[in-house]
């Protein structure tokens, strides 16, 4: 039992020191230039492992999020649409004011601030809501909630991954992630929330 418990407690240590290492890595990779000349073999293989292992340290709790950017690593998922039925975001404030407002399709942008890692362990995260589904459009029909997301990344933007008071804020540059996209390394869809209406 013993033995156990130390072995774990390495791994978790380990894990922890390749998880900052490859934070750092990605810190320094995120000040170039957004240019497919300014990336190696190399340093795309090095972002395409890191894009990876952020899917899977952050499905546990992002999991919407994590589908739909692991879905973009399978050529099959290229120019598909994919409905996933799920009422994951009926809790967001964001949405439901979008609902209660609600007369013809709607974009949705989250602020800034909605990235908070205080509320991650909440239930109905707003920071979960808003990784998912910012960017996306709102459409209602027939007591029918449907959200279509285009899952690609943009070639000048910020994701938060972690904001805790006292510590440094960790933020990548999504353009990272552009570049797989460009060279074909992982492939764009459109993601398709669907939800019933709740009745009130």
């Amino acid at each position: 039992m013993v033995k156990l418990a130390k072995r774990t407690f390495l791994a978790v240590l380990l894990l922890l020191a390749l998880s900052f290492a490859g934070l750092q890595r990605l810190n320094h990779l995120s000040a170039r230039p957004v240019e497919l000349s300014e990336f190696s073999w190399f340093n795309k293989v090095e972002i395409y492992t890191a894009y990876v292992l952020m899917n899977v340290l952050g499905a546990p709790l992002y999991p919407e999020i994590a589908k739909e950017a692991s879905l973009m690593l399978l050529p099959s998922s290229e120019g598909q649409e994919m409905t996933f039925e799920s009422d994951f975001f009926l809790e967001s404030k964001f949405i439901q004011n979008k609902l209660d407002n609600y007369s013809k399709p709607v974009p949705l942008y989250w602020s800034f601030d909605s990235y908070v890692w205080t509320d991650v362990f909440e239930k109905h995260s707003e920071a979960r809501v808003a990784l998912a589904l910012n960017t996306g459009t709102l459409h209602l029909a027939d007591g029918k909630i449907r959200i279509s997301v285009p899952c690609t990344w943009p070639k000048q933007a910020w994701i938060r991954l972690l904001d805790i008071p006292g510590l440094p804020e960790i933020r990548v540059q999504e353009g990272l992630f552009w570049v797989l996209e460009q060279e074909g390394w992982i492939y764009p869809y459109t993601a398709v929330w669907e939800a019933d209406l709740p009745v009130t």
